[in-house]
């Protein structure tokens, strides 16, 4: 099997990328789609594949969100391949763009196959702008939605959390502390610095030099004490607030708040702050 990591633009901790997979290109091909598919796109990765053989159920082992064909070597084996992996479940209606030098290629890839993006090559100016407006529709949609996945990949262990089910992180002897849903806590041997530099936007937010609550799941703010602390659904867990991060805490707990009950109301925290 003949499966290589092209670009991967990732650190120890990351966030799920956007991956795309190049089927059945050459160097050639590759190189001129590289700019569309990577244009302000920082958290990308890029995988090449080239062997026939392998079982659809391989795909089951990554997560893809972007396939992109090559036809021209082989095109009646990719149409076949192609059409084995459409009417595979996970991947019945992922989007996929096909490449190829031959229209004839293209139309009979139009009447064997699910709907694609077809790119007639070389590139011209009109297709690369279709090719790049394709490519950044998923993408945004990736944004909105496979990003709400943290990772934690290290040498001994591997750990997935879904973003909505954290409730806060802390920092622990330079180590983070994720409590979750559940009311489970997991020591990551990552620091607190690290993990600020890769929380997706509006997501996670800081709400203390050591604490990062999870907007969405904060239940109630106390602000008697005088640190004020963030009370979440289901657990007697608390996150605490600082002073600098009061303000724009109250303000993104509202929205979320507001959002979640569809009303102008926060009946947790005195209406002033939010005057």
């Amino acid at each position: 099997m003949s499966l290589i990591v092209k670009i991967i633009l990732l650190g120890v901790f990351f966030i799920y990328p956007f991956t795309i997979m190049q089927c059945f290109f050459n160097n050639q091909i590759s190189s001129m789609c590289d700019v569309a598919l990577l244009k302000n796109k920082k958290d990308t990765q890029i995988f090449s594949y080239d062997d026939f053989h392998t079982e659809i159920n391989y795909f089951h082992t990554e997560n893809i969100h972007l396939f992109l064909f090559f036809l021209d070597n082989q095109p009646h084996d990719i149409i076949q391949f192609i059409k084995k992996l459409q009417n595979d479940a996970k991947y019945s209606n992922h989007p996929m763009a096909l490449f190829s030098y031959k229209k004839e290629y293209l139309y009979h890839a139009f009447f064997e196959l699910k709907p694609f993006q077809p790119v007639l090559l070389p590139i011209s100016k009109k297709n690369n702008a279709n090719l790049m407006e394709y490519i950044d529709f998923y993408y945004k949609m990736y944004q909105t939605s496979y990003k709400k996945v943290l990772e934690f990949d290290f040498s001994s262990c591997f750990y997935r959390f879904q973003i909505d089910d954290i409730l806060f992180a802390e920092a622990k002897n330079r180590k983070v502390l994720i409590r979750t849903k559940d009311d489970s806590s997991i020591e990551i041997p990552i620091t607190f610095h690290h993990l600020l530099e890769q929380i997706p936007e509006n997501t996670l937010i800081q709400s203390h030099r050591s604490f990062i609550i999870n907007p969405c799941n904060v239940s109630r703010i106390d602000k008697g004490a005088k640190h004020w602390t963030a009370s979440f659904y289901n657990t007697n867990k608390k996150a605490f607030i600082s002073r600098a991060y009061r303000q724009a805490t109250l303000d993104i707990v509202f929205i979320h708040i507001c959002k979640s009950n569809n009303t102008e109301c926060y009946p947790m925290i005195d209406m002033y702050y939010f005057q």
